[in-house]
């Protein structure tokens, strides 16, 4: 449950937008009470925002993921090809799913329901990228392909490579090593259809 932004006041978005930036250092430890002195607001005012440290940490990542949705979408508004459009959607989303959620991951992982949230905006990233494939089929940019296997890939791939036991043996960042493999595998069907 997150706080409904039509009732959310200026104070409440700025405590969470504080939030956003604890969170980051990790807040494993910390109390409701804890936070509320940190962040130098009653500890009332939290609980408006969300009942429990869980909700909070929870609503405020769905937040974060929503609001990087909505630039990705916004990015892509003006492209005409679909192509462009999944690159581009593809880059700014592999940052999310990245390091972005990476940050957090010491927290998340102690939070009941984190997970499911997490799932759902990957489900919704990857039918957003099926849709952008099968837009590129349709405006035979690429061929017939099984644009639910190719989603799942592309919506996956920055996920993979922020696993601790992968990260140590790339060349490149998570998200540089994610827009390198989501690139190959565009530009690989876009000249398969070429040929």
């Amino acid at each position: 449950m997150t706080l409904n932004e039509t009732r959310a006041t200026q104070k409440h978005t700025e405590v969470i937008q504080n939030f956003e930036l604890l969170l980051e250092n990790g807040i494993a430890n910390q109390t409701m009470s804890d936070i509320a002195s940190t962040l130098k607001v009653s500890l009332r005012t939290l609980y408006e925002i969300a009942p429990s440290k869980e909700q909070l940490i929870i609503s405020t990542i769905d937040r974060i993921l929503t609001n990087i949705a909505k630039e990705a979408l916004h990015s892509i508004k003006e492209m005409e090809s679909s192509i462009d459009k999944l690159k581009t959607f593809n880059k700014i989303c592999n940052e999310a799913a990245g390091p972005r959620i990476q940050k957090f991951a010491v927290d998340l992982s102690k939070v009941k329901g984190a997970n499911e949230m997490i799932k759902n905006h990957e489900i919704a990233y990857i039918e957003h990228i099926k849709k952008l494939l099968d837009d590129a089929v349709d405006n035979h940019e690429i061929g017939g392909i099984d644009t639910q296997a190719v989603a799942i890939m592309l919506g996956t791939v920055a996920r993979v490579f922020t696993k601790k036991n992968h990260q140590s043996k790339l060349a490149e960042s998570a998200t540089e090593s994610a827009n390198m493999i989501s690139d190959l595998i565009i530009t690989g069907l876009v000249k398969q259809y070429d040929n």
